[in-house]
């Protein structure tokens, strides 16, 4: 052991127990920065290299060794990787990188393998295939989608599975004897290294050292009790194959026995999915933002070009074209990821969820649905006003108005940069909403987006229901004002059907009793809450005579229906 000292470079380890296999090798908590190709060759049972400041790991820097259990972690400084860093090592079973600032993680020497420990090391945002390590029991890694990757090869490396499939096929083509597929004779290399169990468990293969054309007589074995790791040992002995034949047909054979056990687990909130589950809700989520896209685009075209009408009512509605759109635009990013991730979300998810992408899609659907309520809320009180009290002067003017928008937009901006600066997390689930609930200040965050929803909500209901009660009876049935009605009752069912499911489940799931899982609620959320930005430009402004009337004029100054246009002059 050399632990705690000011050691900044570690010398040139040669045959070091060679004749009798270490049990420990302790260079614990130094100031060693490098390891040069060819560095140490030793025989050992663990190598300890914790708490370093270790920046590069060369190539070959353990060739000729045999190492149990290697471990690198608190290095917070290795980044540098060389692809054949632990080529030329044998007998590993045991690798730990954890604490460390790696981007990559090569395979060269890591084809027996075991027990992977890569925890609280956020910068490795790919992990290899199973296919690389191929004897791989346990993992402990950074992200939940890193196990997704290990429990469905087939979606991480497609290529790689297909090939596998191929060469099984031809494998499964005829029969097989062992004698003719040992390793030695390199018949397995044809598997990518994957390799076959076929009725006989219990006998152990050893490769053999190309080098030097001789068999290891180390043979590295695991504790089976994890908390007890530190009495591995090496026995002095190789396994033997029997001699019979073992004749396999297409169909008996296997990839793997065993699972990989894997930590994270996918979690309620991450589970190993597409973002969107299903082909219909990716074809709904595209017909609701194109039409959305479209809609309020329009809208924001059209009053742009007739500045010379400046009425309250347009200018609300302006704000209102603006905050959908930005939904819209929320869609686009979820459905253009979806398109180009489908059947292998977890090889995206890290740069999805860790970065800009996601995090500007939270912002924008967040600031969307807060600016929206709020725009709506101020539009619905004013024909409630202009309705209920025609014979009062106006309660807003377009200054007036523009100063309430203006505290619209901060509370709508401060609401959707909340979750960038720690409260709640946009990072949280696929779909970029702020669905963690991790602490109390998160849990308050979510209520206060959900009482503003209620909220608005109520004051429109209750502004609505006494614009259509304060029409005389007569009035009521007339066939005028039943389109008023009828328009009332689609303005006010449209905001039930968006707000309270969305409202309703989601507050059962901060109380602690989630009725439904995230896949089910991606219905909800990415459907059905954004048909409101879909629906507003139309029950506000494409379907009221006075839109069609502007747009028919815009058209018409660009050469198109001119004739049609002579009705509105």
């Amino acid at each position: 052991r050399i632990v705690h000292t000011f050691l900044r470079r570690l010398p040139k380890i040669k045959d070091l127990g060679k004749i009798r296999p270490l049990h420990i090798v302790d260079f614990e908590s130094n100031m060693i920065e490098t390891l040069e190709s060819n560095n140490i060759a030793i025989t050992t049972e663990q190598l300890f290299l914790d708490y370093n400041r270790i920046t590069t790991i060369q190539g070959w820097a353990f060739e000729g060794s045999q190492i149990g259990k290697l471990s690198f972690r608190g290095n917070r400084f290795l980044k540098d990787l060389s692809k054949d860093a632990f080529s030329g090592l044998k007998s590993l079973r045991d690798l730990d990188l954890s604490e460390t600032a790696i981007q990559y993680l090569p395979t060269s020497g890591l084809e027996e393998l075991e027990v992977l420990v890569i925890t609280n090391t956020p910068s490795l945002k790919t992990i290899p295939s199973i296919y690389d390590l191929t004897h791989l029991k346990k993992a402990y890694l950074t992200y939940f989608f890193h196990c997704c990757a290990f429990h469905y090869p087939e979606r991480h490396d497609p290529a790689r599975h297909q090939k596998y499939l191929e060469a099984m096929r031809k494998f499964c083509s005829n029969s097989v004897e062992r004698k003719a597929r040992s390793i030695d004779d390199g018949g397995f290399r044809e598997f990518e290294h994957d390799y076959i169990e076929a009725g006989i468990h219990n006998h152990t293969i050893f490769k053999q050292n190309y080098t030097e054309g001789k068999h290891y007589m180390w043979r590295f074995h695991f504790d089976n009790d994890e908390e007890h790791m530190i009495h591995e040992m090496f026995h002095n002995q190789s396994a033997e194959l029997p001699n019979t034949k073992v004749h396999v047909t297409c169909g008996n054979l296997t990839k793997r026995q065993v699972k990989v056990r894997c930590w994270p687990v996918a979690d309620p909130l991450n589970p190993c999915e597409d973002m969107l589950s299903w082909v219909w809700l990716r074809i709904s989520v595209w017909i609701v933002l194109t039409t959305a896209l479209l809609g309020n685009t329009t809208v924001l075209l059209v009053l742009a070009t007739t500045s010379h009408d400046r009425s309250l009512p347009r200018m609300l509605m302006s704000h209102l074209a603006t905050a959908d759109l930005s939904m819209a635009i929320y869609l686009l990013l979820l459905a253009i990821m979806d398109l180009v991730s489908v059947d292998e979300y977890f090889n995206y998810a890290a740069a999805w969820q860790l970065g800009a992408g996601c995090q500007i899609a939270g912002f924008l659907t967040v600031f969307s649905s807060q600016l929206s309520l709020f725009t709506l809320s101020l539009l619905t009180i004013e024909r409630w006003f202009a309705i209920r009290h025609a014979l009062y002067s106006p309660l807003l003017n377009i200054s007036r108005a523009c100063r309430i928008m203006s505290v619209g937009w901060l509370y709508s901006i401060i609401m959707a940069a909340l979750p960038l600066l720690g409260i709640s997390s946009y990072s949280a689930t696929s779909i970029c909403l702020p669905m963690d609930t991790h602490d109390y200040l998160s849990v308050g965050y979510i209520l206060i987006l959900l009482g503003g929803a209620a909220l608005a909500f109520i004051v429109m209901c209750v502004c609505y229901i006494q614009i259509y009660m304060s029409l005389s009876y007569e009035t009521r049935h007339s066939r005028s004002e039943g389109n008023v009605a009828r328009k009332i009752t689609v303005l006010v069912l449209t905001n039930l059907a968006c707000w309270a499911p969305v409202a309703f489940f989601s507050l059962t799931a901060v109380s602690g009793y989630p009725l439904i899982n995230v896949t089910q609620s991606k219905i909800l959320l990415v459907f059905i809450y954004p048909i409101n930005s879909c629906a507003n430009p139309y029950l506000y402004a494409i379907l009221t005579k006075q839109f069609r009337r502007d747009f028919i004029l815009l058209l018409s100054r660009h050469g198109l229906c001119t004739r049609y246009a002579q009705r509105y002059k």
